[in-house]
């Protein structure tokens, strides 16, 4: 009986709700905001029974978020409001989605819903005919099949309801691509076959055709992902959509789906790297996006034993985000009965907000200026990932790789580097055993007329074989060796893969391959090259480089990349000096430059420390930048400390110091 006077007093107070109109802000105009969700359970009850709406209401006004994300529906199928369509939690004693939107539409905050998309255990359970089927014919009781009545019978219809009885402004839809499995139902076999006109399904990996039947469930899924989001487009149109990682570093294609915005979720330890890497997967996408941190490294997820990460560790993580032109949001859970947990430190996250905000004027929709592109292959990436959809690579390890040397970096999927590949002084193939051919042509003709290209991989050298200057010697081996030499500071123990070379007339070599950790032992084999390819050049680095540099990171790495690419970009547009802590973002706003640097001191790396408090400000910097004319001011923001330059008319360069960084500071470079 309380369950349906909350739901009659729900609808008239939302009618009621409805009869002003408000402007909530777009996504697109968003650039600071909180997602809350807790999974609701079967066990959960008494929702919404403790919900401190003067908290709440504190909270929203001393941090001022552009919007609030929050629970309805979680991967355990319980929403978290009372549906008339879907499965709910026991009982309410209060509507939380209700007071959410009461609150947030009182302080003009635009709500949206967390709701969790293919990967729904309650509904699958009660309807396994819903269910992905397994390639020995068994269902999968937790993940919705791409074709199955689970759309149009439970997630559009509810999607419609929360529309209506909230109003609320979009969706956040988890549990999606990442979520992706291959479906051996009836329906995807007759299909599969039909459109191939084979006569057999792959079972596994191991058959004939298995990547056509990959590629088959993935256009499956875009086609439910598509379905979804054009139908509630149609059912209202200023409704704001994304599918949780979407054309990210787990889908990395073109956007060809009208989500309305991109976004993604980095969790669990190194976080700062995590999130400099995401945030390049998703900014050259051609839509608004935001990646979210977790405000906590989680011990238990599902019992709520979490660590809280400190205000630095987000401000650090939040850097990384908006330095590439991109939102940010930060993620904390729920209470068990919805409500808002007063477990959420507000003073630091008031903190936070300021650090964001302050710095919205020079970072926020940025565009970065090409200076070293990765190529991340989508032949590549198939060849690697067994899965439909999700993450499996080595380019973050490269990425923090060539950050951590200095370099304003940006990541390529193939279809930017087929409109952008001329724009880049430098392009870095990481890894990958597999590419587009005719992508793989117009690189070497980019080569060819100047540009410049570094191949990392024992088996991504082999494409480029001929091109490379040098004698391979035997196949790829996996072993425990010794590199470096005097001019990279040293020597020291690797365990990789690498393919053994020999340098060619003309070829130079960086750093060798020893027997011992003595320089009398060296071998004749470099550990990379660099030779001349028609105008630009091509070097080689014959070994893999992203499980050491993640398992045991030792400056002799980065000396090795840096030594590389100062001599093939000789004359680079910008160079800085002074820490290896320093990360660098090279950008332009409003017609000036922006140079971002990141201070990324601090215990992320090391595995047995969740949080820390403290970092050390780095060195001052020295920089050297490239201009085509004296410019009007050089000014260290947000502070708006203008500082001295020495400009240099024959060179066409400046040449300034920067004070030492705690998180992030930008230098504004205003022209004439």
């Amino acid at each position: 009986m309380i369950n349906k006077i909350i739901l009659i007093l729900s609808f008239f107070i939302v009618i009621s709700n409805n009869n002003f109109a408000q402007h909530h802000k777009k996504r697109s105009e968003s650039f600071f905001g909180f997602h809350f969700d807790f999974h609701a359970t079967e066990s959960d009850s008494e929702l919404g029974k403790d919900f401190d709406e003067k908290l709440l209401t504190y909270f929203l006004q001393q941090t001022r978020p552009d919007y609030i994300q929050i629970d309805s529906k979680g991967h355990p199928g319980i929403s978290s409001y009372p549906t008339k369509i879907g499965y709910a939690a026991k009982n309410f004693v209060k509507d939380p989605i209700y007071i959410w939107r009461k609150i947030t539409n009182e302080l003009n905050i635009p709500l949206y819903v967390h709701y969790s998309g293919l990967w729904d255990d309650k509904a699958i359970h009660e309807n396994p005919n819903w269910g992905r089927t397994n390639a020995d014919g068994s269902k999968d009781l937790t993940k919705a099949g791409y074709i199955s009545q689970y759309t149009d019978q439970l997630m559009i219809p509810q999607l419609k309801e929360l529309i209506d009885r909230y109003k609320i402004d979009g969706a956040w839809v988890d549990g999606d691509c990442w979520a992706t499995g291959l479906d051996y139902s009836a329906e995807m076999i007759k299909g599969f076959l039909g459109t191939t006109g084979l006569k057999v399904v792959p079972e596994d990996s191991n058959s004939p055709n298995f990547d056509k039947w990959l590629d088959y469930n993935r256009s499956a899924f875009k086609e439910f992902l598509r379905k979804y989001v054009d139908e509630i487009h149609r059912y209202n149109p200023n409704f704001q959509i994304t599918s949780n990682w979407a054309y990210s570093s787990m889908m990395p294609e073109q956007v060809d789906i009208n989500v309305d915005f991109l976004s993604g979720d980095v969790s669990g330890k190194n976080c700062v790297y995590s999130a400099a890497f995401q945030s390049r997967c998703l900014a050259l996408q051609a839509k608004p996006w935001d990646l979210m941190s977790w405000g906590f490294v989680p011990i238990n997820f599902s019992a709520g034993i979490h660590s809280p990460k400190s205000l630095i560790q987000l401000q650090q993580e939040a850097a990384e985000v908006i330095s590439m032109g991109g939102g940010f949001q930060v993620y904390f859970q729920q209470n068990r009965d919805a409500s808002f947990s007063n477990s959420v430190d507000i003073n630091a996250m008031s903190k936070l907000a300021e650090f964001c905000y302050i710095r919205k004027p020079f970072c926020h929709k940025s565009t970065i200026i090409p200076q070293i592109g990765m190529w991340y292959s989508h032949e590549g990436w198939k060849k690697e990932n067994m899965g439909v959809y999700g993450w499996s690579s080595n380019m973050e390890p490269i990425n923090s790789l060539l950050l951590d040397g200095q370099h304003s970096v940006e990541i390529l999927m193939d279809h930017h580097l087929e409109t952008k590949m001329e724009e880049y002084p430098v392009i870095v193939i990481p890894e990958w055993d597999s590419f587009d051919h005719k992508l793989k042509d117009r690189l070497l003709r980019y080569i060819e007329n100047g540009g410049n290209l570094i191949v990392i991989g024992a088996k991504a050298v082999k494409h480029f074989q001929s091109y490379l200057g040098v004698t391979f010697e035997g196949e790829v081996r996996a072993e425990q060796f010794n590199i470096g030499d005097i001019e990279l500071g040293g020597i020291t123990g690797i365990n990789t893969q690498w393919q053994p070379v020999t340098t060619k007339n003309g070829t130079q070599a960086i750093g060798h391959v020893y027997k011992q950790r003595d320089y009398k032992h060296q071998t004749r084999h470099p550990v990379a090259s660099i030779t001349e390819f028609g105008k630009g050049k091509i070097a080689g680095i014959y070994l893999d480089m992203s499980t050491p540099y993640y398992s045991s990171k030792h400056p002799i790495y980065n000396k090795l990349v840096n030594q590389i690419i100062d001599r093939i970009y000789t004359d680079p547009f910008i160079k800085i000096k002074g820490s290896d802590k320093i990360h660098m973002v090279l950008a332009e706003k409003n017609n000036n430059l922006m140079i971002n640097l990141i201070n990324t001191n601090g215990e992320h790396f090391n595995s047995q420390v969740m949080a820390y408090n403290t970092i050390s400000h780095s060195n001052s910097i020295d920089i050297s930048l490239k201009v085509d004319n004296r410019p009007k001011s050089v000014t260290l923001q947000p502070d708006g400390r203008e500082l001295k330059f020495a400009y240099d008319r024959n060179n066409k360069k400046i040449n300034f110091v920067v004070p030492p960084i705690y998180i992030h500071s930008i230098i504004e470079v205003e022209m004439k």
